[in-house]
């Protein structure tokens, strides 16, 4: 059974992989590449948090280094996300090259030939293991980029934090959830509870604080700088911090203030970091106001 299962997904990988090699221009390749990298890397972190979650209830792993190892996945699914909601579609319709109609014709019937072969192989090997997809096609999301598995786990911890409320790095994941399956009223909501209930979370904070500001990325007030104010006060050498409080004295026309804040940021991110020249260009811009 598992044998044949591997050999449907194989044959539907491989004839959507040649099917489709004409339909992709060498930018859009590149694209897709990066974008599989980081959805994968994404997954993966979600799988990560979950089975940490499920040993943390077990008692089967120690609360200190439960909690360490759950900021250290929680930061780098919040930098994973950044960059993927940065990154354009990867394929467009001007990107395509129309191909002859029974190309096309083709390419469907096998796709959904072996779709359905391989999704019926997969549920009769595990029947009861689809809430996920139920829960996935009934959401209006994407399923194509979140996986069923986020869509149960969001639905377990639901139904544990009705009952146990006073959970905020229950909450904290609750909202990186909901961020994953594009459920940003919700994600907001859940980080409120979470900082509400741990004002001095640091990773809390800092995810929090970047949700409402990319809710309105130019508002420099109100939430948005309470949070980055209060997330600079618990830690003056964070990187979100430093570059929200750069953008807001640039905002007002303060330069010296901007560049002091963006300088001190620019020595602590690493060389290979994509932001510096982005960063590096700020200042460029920062120093020639100034002079004016």
């Amino acid at each position: 059974m598992i044998a044949l299962l591997s050999l449907a997904t194989l044959l539907l990988a491989s004839a959507v992989w040649w099917l489709s090699r004409p339909l992709r221009s060498a930018a859009d390749v590149s694209r897709i590449s990066e974008r599989a990298d980081l959805e994968q890397l994404r997954d993966r972190l979600v799988a990560q948090l979950n089975e940490l979650d499920a040993e943390r209830a077990d008692r089967g792993i120690d609360s200190a280094v439960a909690k360490d190892e759950e900021l250290r996945l929680s930061a780098e699914l919040a930098a994973a996300l950044k960059h993927l909601e940065g990154l354009a579609p990867s394929v467009t319709g001007a990107n395509l090259v129309l191909p002859r109609r029974a190309a096309l014709a083709a390419t469907a019937m096998l796709t959904a030939l072996l779709l359905v072969v391989g999704g019926g192989l997969y549920a009769w090997q595990n029947a009861g293991k689809l809430q996920g997809f139920v829960l996935a096609a009934g959401s209006g999301v994407d399923s194509a980029r979140v996986p069923p598995m986020v869509f149960e786990m969001v639905a377990n911890l639901e139904k544990r934090l009705a009952t146990q409320p006073n959970d905020p790095e229950g909450w904290a994941k609750l909202g990186r959830s909901y961020v994953v399956m594009e459920r940003k009223d919700k994600a907001l909501a859940a980080y409120a509870k979470a900082y509400e209930l741990a004002p001095d979370n640091v990773a809390v904070l800092s995810d929090y604080a970047w949700l409402v500001f990319n809710e309105s990325p130019g508002a420099t007030t109100g939430l948005v700088q309470t949070l980055y104010n209060r997330l600079y006060k618990l830690q003056p050498a964070h990187p979100d911090a430093l570059w929200f409080l750069g953008f807001t004295a640039y905002q007002q026309g303060d330069f010296r203030k901007a560049l002091a804040l963006w300088e001190r940021l620019l020595k602590l991110l690493p060389a290979e970091d994509p932001g510096r020249e982005q960063l590096k260009q700020a200042i460029a811009s920062a120093r020639e106001k100034q002079r004016r």
